[in-house]
This record gives structure tokens, C-alpha cells and sequence, in this order.
């Protein structure tokens, strides 16, 4: 097993490698890094200087990191705009960006009716897309949805289910 590098917890060159090396192929937000790079022990300065740095040579990409996040909090999984924002800046996007990337978002309304129909995509009868009411209520509160934006969202999916 290969011994872990040692790093000067002064080099900015330092704190990039390792960045870079804890990316890889993969994304990363500027928050996650600088939380990652602090945990190997470099200076608060050395830090913001690498990550500025890495952003800077597109190693960093906080509207790719979080359109990730995102994406996988759509279809069966899909959650509200104020989840969808915790999610963001837990992920370590930058506030800007997050900020951004929910004026892309739908609202809440068309949200909910979207997770509704990935759920409960056909109804055989009426009586069975009424049944499922509650089902649905639970669920939409469960993933961050007022009440009101709930029954709007099953008044849709009813609508749709029951024309299908």
C-alpha cells in the first residue's frame, strides 16, 4: 500500500495537488474542497488561495456540482425548492450559484405534480386515484411541500390521471 503524501500545510502548490488529487475524474464543489483541504491541515489563506486557484483552471465547477445535486433530486426523488437549497449548500455549491441554479428551477406547484406523476404515473379508476390522496399528501410533505401546494399539485394529477 502506497504511504500517503506529506504536504506543507504553507504551499499553496501543495494544497493544490491534493485537491486535485481528491477530485480525480470526479466533480467537486468549492465549499466541499475547502472543507476537504482544511481537514488535511492547510492554512485558512492556503486554502482559498488553491481553491480560487483550482475554479480558476476549471478544476472546481459549482454550477456543474450543482446541477448534479440537482439532477438527483428529480423524478421519484423530487423535493421542494427550500430542500432543493439546503441540498445545494450542503453540497458545498457557493451561494451565488445555488442561487442561480433555483431561478432555473420550477415552482413548487409543478415540482410536486411532477413527483406525483412519477409515483402514481396511471390511475385504473377513479375511485383508486382518489384513494391514493393521501399517499400523496405524505409523500409531498415529506419532501419539503406546504399543504397548499400539495392538494394543487393532486387537484393537477388528478385532472391527468383520470383523462388518461
Amino acid at each position: 500500500m502506497a504511504k500517503a503524501p506529506l504536504y506543507n500545510p504553507d504551499s499553496v502548490s501543495d494544497a493544490q495537488t491534493a485537491g486535485i488529487r481528491h477530485i480525480g475524474i470526479g466533480t467537486c464543489s468549492s465549499g466541499k474542497m475547502r472543507e476537504y483541504l482544511r481537514k488535511k491541515g492547510f492554512t485558512g489563506s492556503v486554502v482559498n488561495e488553491a481553491v480560487n486557484e483550482l475554479i480558476r483552471r476549471e478544476y472546481i465547477d459549482d454550477d456543474i456540482a450543482g446541477r448534479k445535486v440537482l439532477l438527483c433530486r428529480s423524478g421519484k426523488k423530487q423535493e421542494s425548492r427550500r430542500y432543493l437549497k439546503e441540498r445545494l449548500y450542503a453540497a458545498g455549491v457557493d451561494g451565488k450559484v445555488a442561487d442561480q441554479l433555483l431561478i432555473e428551477v420550477e415552482e413548487d406547484s409543478v415540482l410536486c405534480f411532477n413527483l406525483y406523476l412519477s409515483v402514481r404515473p396511471e390511475a385504473a379508476s377513479a375511485e383508486e386515484a382518489q384513494s391514493a390522496e393521501e399517499e400523496l399528501m405524505k409523500l409531498a410533505s415529506k419532501r419539503g411541500f406546504n399543504l397548499e401546494t400539495a392538494r394543487t399539485a393532486y387537484g393537477k394529477w388528478l385532472e391527468e390521471v383520470l383523462k388518461a
